[in-house]
C-alpha cells in the first residue's frame, strides 16, 4: 500500500511513503516453468531475478540476459552459464551485500571502488565470469565490464555528470520501478535486433549488428561503442523519472529504433592495473576526442552545455570539474548536512587552504547556503588584524548573537595561521577550547558558544599537507598544531587557476570556469575577443590567482560592446598580475 503525491502545477506522480510489498505465494515456482521449444535451443533466455530462489535455466541456450535488482545472482547457477551471459545489476545489491563503494563523492572514486571490489573481494569476484556486466547507479551512471579470458575492460558512462541521485533530487517523493523499466527496454532492444537481423550467435554479434543497423557501416565495435548504446537505456530511465514515468509513443519508438545518443561525452575508459584502478585516475585528463584546451575555450564561449556529461559538481554559483575539489566539497557538504540535522552542540570545525586569490571562502559558503537555504548566516573575521584575545572574544560574542536569532552561523576565520606576539601560528592555541568544548573565555569568564560551523582559512600554506607537515615539527608541536589538527572534521585544499604541478592538466578547466564566471559578472553584454580568452587560459601563471584574473578584466576598457586586445591594460599594469610579455605574445598569435 502506498500514498501518492502530485505537487501543485506538476504532471507527475510519486510515492510519498512506501509501505512495502509481499511476494506472491507461487513466486518460487514461476521460474521453473520453461516453455517447450520442441527440442530447438533458445536464442536467448531472459531472467529477472528478484531473489526468490528456485531458478531453473535451460543449459543449451546461446545467450542469457540476467537482470538482478534485489539480490546477488546465485554463484553456482551463474557460473554454469557465465560465458554466455549479459548480467545487468543495480549497484545497491553490491552495497547491501557489504561492498565498500562510495556514493556521491566522485565518479572516479565510485568506479574505482566498484572495480576493486569485483576484482579483489572473494564475495563478488565470481561475477566477473559473466561475458558482459552492466552495473547501473540508478539513472545517473553505468559501468560496462567485459571479460575475455583473464583480460577485463571497463568503461564508465554518465547521463549528466552530477552526483549519484541528482536526477531524483529534482523530484519530490519516491519513484520505484526504474530498474525494471530499463531492464525491460534493454530486453526489448535485444529482441528487436534479433527479429531484424539473422545469424546472431552471441551478445558481441548483437552489438556489432546493432551498430551496422544504426550507422549503415561495417566496423568493429569496441567496448566504448557498446557503452554508447547502453547509455541510451540510462537516458530513458532518466527521462522516465523526470517525466513521472510518462514516456509517450514517440519516446517508445525512439527506444526500439536504437538511435545514437547525442550526449557529448559517450564513455570513459576505466584504467585497470593488476586488478586495481590507480588512485590518481582523473577522467578529465583523458577526455574523448578533444583536447582540454578546446573544452576550456568552448566553455568560456558557450557555458555549461560544453561540460554536460563530464564529472562535475554544481551548487549555487559554485561549479567545479576537478576530481579532488569535487571530493573535498562533497565531503564538506556531507559534514555540514549531517551536523545541521544532528544533535551535536560542539562546533563543526573545517579548515580551508589555498593560494591567495583561490577563493577559499566562496565554495564553502555556496555549499552551506544551498543545502541549508535561509538557515545560514555568514560571519567573517580576519585574524591577522586581531590585536589581543579580546578581539577573538568579541568575535565569538557575535557568533552567539546569530545563534540566539535562530540562525546557524558559518564563521570564517581568515588567516587563522597568522603570527601572534611574534610567534608563528600563535593564534592556534586560542581556538582549541571553542573547537573542543564549545566554550570561549573573555574578561567575565567562560561562556557556551553553541551550534555553529567554524571555518579556518589559511594564509601561509597552500595545502593541508603543507600546513600539517611543517619543516620544524618540534615548534609545530609546541604551538599545539597537532591538537588543532585533531579537532578538525574536514579539510579542503582549493587549487585555484594555477597548475599545482607538472601533472596537473585540469588547471586550464579551472581557469575556464572562473573566467566564464568573471566575464558573466563583469562583462555583461560585452563580447570578449577569442585571442584574449586564449591568452588568459594559456598564460603560464597568475601572480595572485583568481584576483589577478579579476583585476585584468577590471583594468580593461571595452568599447562598442567588445573587449579587443587594444582595450587591455598597459604592460606595466599587466606585470602586476602575470608575465606580461608571455601574455601579449599569446594575444598576438592568430587563432
Amino acid at each position: 500500500m502506498s500514498s501518492f503525491i502530485a505537487p501543485e502545477g506538476k504532471s507527475y506522480f510519486a510515492f510519498s511513503r512506501f509501505l512495502g510489498e509481499k511476494p506472491g505465494t507461487i513466486a518460487n515456482n514461476i521460474y521453473s516453468k520453461i516453455p517447450d521449444t520442441k527440442g530447438e535451443p533458445f536464442d536467448i533466455f531472459y531472467v529477472y531475478d528478484q531473489g526468490f530462489g528456485g531458478l531453473v535455466l535451460p543449459l543449451d541456450c546461446k545467450n542469457y540476459f540476467w537482470a538482478s535488482e534485489e539480490s546477488l545472482p546465485d554463484k553456482e547457477l551463474l557460473e554454469s552459464i557465465a560465458e554466455n551471459t549479459f548480467l545487468m545489476m543495480d549497484v545497491k545489491i553490491l552495497r547491501s551485500a557489504g561492498a565498500m563503494i562510495s556514493q556521491r563523492i566522485s565518479w572516479e572514486r565510485t568506479a574505482a571502488e566498484l572495480m576493486n571490489e569485483l576484482h579483489n573481494n572473494e564475495k563478488f569476484n565470481y561475477l566477473l565470469n559473466a561475458r558482459h556486466i552492466f552495473i547501473v547507479f540508478d539513472v545517473d551512471a553505468g559501468v560496462l565490464i567485459t571479460t575475455q579470458g583473464e583480460k577485463t575492460k571497463a568503461v564508465l558512462m554518465l547521463t549528466h555528470g552530477h552526483g549519484e541521485g541528482a536526477v531524483r533530487d529534482l523530484r519530490q517523493g519516491q519513484m520505484i520501478g526504474t530498474f525494471s523499466i530499463m531492464a525491460s527496454i534493454l530486453a526489448q532492444t535485444i529482441a528487436a535486433t534479433i527479429v531484424r537481423i539473422d545469424g546472431l550467435e552471441s551478445y558481441d554479434d548483437i552489438f556489432v549488428k546493432t551498430t551496422q543497423v544504426m550507422s549503415g557501416q561495417e566496423k568493429k565495435v569496441g567496448i566504448a561503442e557498446k557503452a554508447v548504446q547502453l547509455r541510451l537505456i540510462l537516458e530513458i530511465g532518466e527521462q522516465a523519472v523526470l517525466s513521472g514515468f510518462a514516456l509517450d509513443d514517440s519516446q517508445s519508438d525512439m527506444i526500439l529504433a536504437l538511435h545514437f545518443s547525442e550526449r557529448k561525452w559517450p564513455a570513459f575508459a576505466i584504467p585497470i592495473e593488476n586488478g586495481r584502478v590507480p588512485d590518481n585516475w582523473i577522467i578529465t585528463n583523458s577526455v574523448v576526442n578533444k583536447d582540454l584546451y578546446d573544452v576550456a575555450f568552448e566553455y568560456v564561449q558557450k557555458g555549461s552545455e560544453v561540460i554536460a556529461g563530464l564529472p562535475q559538481m554544481s551548487m549555487g554559483a559554485l561549479t567545479t570539474i576537478d576530481r579532488w575539489e569535487i571530493e573535498s566539497y562533497q565531503n564538506i557538504r556531507n559534514l555540514i548536512l549531517g551536523y545541521a540535522n544532528g544533535d551535536a552542540i560542539r562546533p563543526l570545525s573545517i579548515a580551508v587552504f589555498g593560494s591567495p586569490g583561490s577563493g577559499k571562502s566562496f565554495g564553502v559558503t555556496e555549499i552551506a547556503k544551498n543545502i541549508l537555504p535561509g538557515k545560514i548566516e555568514k560571519l567573517e573575521f580576519n585574524v591577522s588584524q586581531f590585536i589581543s584575545p579580546a578581539d577573538l572574544s568579541a568575535a565569538f560574542q557575535k557568533v552567539r548573537d546569530v545563534i540566539l536569532e535562530g540562525k546557524l552561523p558559518l564563521v570564517f576565520f581568515d588567516e587563522f595561521d597568522s603570527d601572534k606576539d611574534g610567534i608563528a601560528l600563535g593564534w592556534i592555541k586560542s581556538f582549541l577550547m571553542p573547537m573542543q568544548d564549545g566554550r570561549f573565555r573573555d574578561g567575565m569568564g567562560e561562556h557556551p558558544l553553541g551550534k555553529c560551523i567554524l571555518v579556518f582559512a589559511g594564509g601561509t600554506a597552500a595545502t593541508f599537507e603543507e600546513f600539517a607537515n611543517p619543516a620544524d615539527a618540534t615548534e609545530f608541536k609546541n604551538i599545539k598544531g597537532p591538537d588543532f589538527l585533531s579537532r578538525l572534521r574536514g579539510t579542503i585544499s582549493i587549487l585555484g587557476p594555477n597548475p599545482k604541478g607538472s601533472q596537473d592538466k585540469n588547471y586550464i578547466l579551472r581557469r575556464a570556469l572562473l573566467l566564464c564566471s568573471l566575464i558573466g559578472r563583469k562583462m555583461q553584454g560585452i563580447q570578449v575577443s577569442p585571442v584574449i580568452i586564449r591568452a588568459m587560459l594559456l598564460v603560464p601563471s597568475y601572480h595572485h590567482g583568481a584576483r589577478s584574473m579579476e583585476a585584468i578584466l577590471d583594468m580593461s576598457r571595452p568599447e562598442m560592446g567588445r573587449l579587443e586586445p587594444a582595450a587591455l591594460p598597459f604592460n606595466t599594469q599587466l606585470s602586476l598580475h602575470l608575465d606580461a610579455d608571455a601574455f601579449i605574445r599569446l594575444v598576438s598569435e592568430k587563432i
